[in-house]
């Protein structure tokens, strides 16, 4: 039943979309079940002018500011059809603007349920974590880069024709990221669980490459530049896993580099800790959401946390490539996230490959970050 909202003595129906998914059931795709308001939707396109995902759009942001919006079918162009700047950085960074989504995440024995509505104040029912700094749901809009970052005078950019920034430290590509003013950061955990969530609702399937695209993930032997997808819509996936991958304008949401994730820390115990702000290298100052396992765990998920605060960190993992959540996923003492798979991760990459597993000091070649703003 929607949720019904009064405005101006009016009211306004909010929808509630949501998935069932039996955990016991290995199958990614026979396991999922919509609920509420999804039921009886198909799985892909379909949704496309539904209200949860309708309004998400491609954008120039500048100083925090849009610019102006993008063409979806074409980000080289802006929304009326003339010409977009999205290479020199001179009209800011190609965004993704997602506004503001509640998303409630629980596990009942072996029934996991996600639901989202775009209901903006629904806080009885929904967490609004994604679009929280210092109070829960105190931003309206949440803005992701469309394109792996990309560094530019000590800058974290998004922006096409770029090859992807890697090779650095989580703590580097956090302070590239904040170099471009309050509300800049890299991508963090509560904002890439609602990305998640919302996934689940469009595909109703845990295997996200089958359901949408392999991504850039097969036999390739390194990063390929940012801008691959511009003139693929908002959403685009093949099967030979030499091509980009786009999810919600969001390229390479999995495949070319994994990308730092801020705002978690799985401490010496695993405990999970997570914040909204204030992001660091040790989760201090973050808040304390339980002991995710008692040791080092890492293969294809089978069980997620599975909670509002903790999402989809793997709790179990004796999953494979065709099972369950089809992607690789981790959780290890004092250590810090990356996320989607790179050039080369082939069945390990996916919308649920999460591996919590490195320090602050690493840094990898197939590891880059991606620009955030809230």
């Amino acid at each position: 039943m929607p949720n019904i909202i009064r405005v101006g003595g009016g009211k306004v129906a909010y929808k509630i979309y949501g998935v069932s998914i039996d955990l016991t059931n290995s199958n990614p795709e026979t396991a999922v079940t919509y609920t509420d308001d999804a039921v009886d939707m198909t799985p892909g396109s379909a949704w496309n002018t539904m209200p949860i995902f309708k309004d998400i759009k491609p954008c120039m942001l500048k100083n925090g500011v849009v610019q102006y919006y993008l063409n979806p079918a074409n980000f080289a162009q802006k929304a009326d059809g003339t010409a977009a700047d999205i290479t020199s950085g001179n009209d800011g960074d190609v965004m993704i603007e997602i506004p503001k989504t509640g998303f409630k995440i629980t596990t009942v024995g072996n029934t996991l349920t996600i639901k989202v509505t775009e209901n903006p104040n629904d806080t009885a029912n929904f967490k609004y974590y994604a679009h929280t700094r210092s109070a829960e749901g105190d931003r309206s809009k949440l803005y992701i880069g469309a394109y792996l970052g990309w560094n530019s005078g000590g800058k974290l950019r998004s922006l096409s024709g770029k090859t992807p920034t890697a090779s650095q430290t989580i703590g580097t590509f956090r302070n590239q990221a904040q170099a471009n003013g309050t509300g800049y950061d890299i991508v963090s955990f509560y904002p890439l669980t609602l990305l998640q969530c919302l996934f689940l609702i469009k595909y109703k399937n845990r295997d996200s490459q089958t359901a949408l695209g392999r991504g850039y993930v097969d036999g390739n032997s390194a990063a390929t530049n940012t801008g691959g997808t511009n003139q693929k819509g908002m959403f685009f996936g093949e099967t030979t896993g030499k091509q980009q991958m786009k999810f919600l304008g969001i390229e390479d949401f999995w495949g070319n580099l994994r990308w730092w994730i801020d705002g978690l820390f799985s401490d010496s115990n695993r405990n999970i800790k997570t914040a909204f702000q204030n992001f660091n290298d040790t989760g201090s100052g973050y808040t304390d959401r339980g002991q995710g396992a008692t040791s080092d765990i890492g293969n294809y998920m089978s069980k997620p946390q599975g909670t509002s605060q903790t999402g989809f960190i793997a709790k179990e993992v004796s999953g494979s490539a065709s099972t369950y959540f089809c992607d690789y996923a981790t959780l290890s003492a004092s250590c810090l996230p990356s996320f989607g798979g790179n050039w080369n991760n082939a069945s390990y990459a996916g919308a649920f490959y999460l591996h919590v597993y490195y320090s602050a000091s690493d840094s990898f070649s197939d590891l880059g970050g991606r620009l955030m703003y809230l």
